[in-house]
């Protein structure tokens, strides 16, 4: 594994703006940032295609739906790829279905992240990985300035985005949060509130409704004094998780079920991954068995879905046994 400092992953990007064989990736579930990322990574290199282990967050296609912008993501692994940019993941397990395919790929990989660094084993693997960065999207945005590059005003937007969604909306930032923050709203020609519009995924009055009378049926417990939140989503389990925290939970688990597949969000309040060492995606990935699915994500986002609904009251069960685990050492 080779550790690159900001010129060495400026100078392998420049390398690779010509190639047409360049494959973008992320990890299982890819949500604002990743996709934001994926999306302005192929802009700096037109030859790219994205392709997702598995799916991506019902916000972040909502995201590309109000930016006009048609999917190009494959769910195939290119093979042939000179070179894979794994983006806002820094190993080969929360990649899901593609886990094996990066494990055997004996080409060039690129991982940019702003998660602590993991060790890999491989002479073929090149990673950028610093914490000072509260996105992927704000890593890339520094590169695409770096090299020169004219961010347009979609892709302003789209890194402005996912800077906002994986910084917490700024609970998780730094001065350079706030000055990128600046220089993309100003590419974009539009103001902070006009972009939260785009983060605004307004349902319509019934799904709404329907969202208000899941929050008021879900299970409340205080327990080692956190606010635990449990319950059933008819629509957007991702929202209602979302909303749980925003209201005063430290950690919420929905779950909803839709044609044949049960799908389970979790969120957890920064930073208490970091204070009792909790990781919700490795929680996600480490049950998804249990529902015969797979799942994934951030220390304090995450998902999993799967077709066995029968599953449902043993993943809720080892959810909260895994999360008590940890908040009681």
């Amino acid at each position: 594994m080779h550790v690159l400092d900001f010129a060495g992953l400026q100078e392998l990007l420049s390398r690779s703006r010509s190639a047409k064989d360049v494959m973008l990736t992320f990890h299982s579930i890819g949500d604002t940032d990743a996709i934001a990322s994926a999306y302005a990574l192929k802009a700096l290199l037109p030859g790219a295609t994205i392709a997702t282990p598995d799916r991506i967050t019902s916000n972040a296609r909502s995201t590309l739906d109000k930016l006009g912008l048609e999917s190009q993501i494959s769910s195939k692994f290119a093979d042939g790829s000179s070179l894979v940019v794994m983006l806002d993941v820094n190993n080969f397990e929360d990649c899901g279905p593609f886990e094996e395919k990066l494990k055997g790929f004996k080409r060039d990989i690129l991982i940019i992240d702003h998660h602590l660094m993991k060790e890999l084993e491989g002479d073929n693997i090149y990673i950028f990985d610093n914490e000072e960065y509260t996105a992927t999207s704000s890593i890339v945005f520094a590169a695409m300035e770096g090299l020169g590059f004219a961010v347009d005003k979609v892709t302003a937007i789209l890194l402005a985005l996912g800077i906002l969604s994986d910084s917490a909306e700024f609970k998780n930032s730094s001065p350079l949060t706030f000055e990128q923050m600046g220089r993309l709203l100003a590419i974009a020609h539009i103001s902070y509130p006009e972009l939260l519009r785009y983060m605004q995924h307004i349902a319509s009055a019934e799904d709404r409704a329907s969202l208000l009378t899941s929050m008021f049926k879900a299970s409340v417990n205080v327990m080692y004094g956190l606010v635990f939140v449990v319950g059933f989503a008819e629509h957007n389990a991702n929202v209602m998780a979302d909303n749980s925290i925003k209201i005063g939970a430290d950690v919420a688990l929905f779950y909803g079920i839709s044609r044949g597949e049960i799908t389970f969000s979790a969120r957890l309040r920064p930073p208490l991954d970091k204070e009792f060492g909790l990781h919700a995606g490795y929680i996600m990935k480490k049950l998804a068995p249990l529902i015969g699915g797979t799942g994934g994500g951030h220390p304090c986002a995450a998902g999993a879905y799967g077709p066995n609904t029968e599953g449902k009251e043993s993943f809720i069960e080892r959810f909260m046994e895994s999360v008590r685990e940890r908040v009681e050492k």
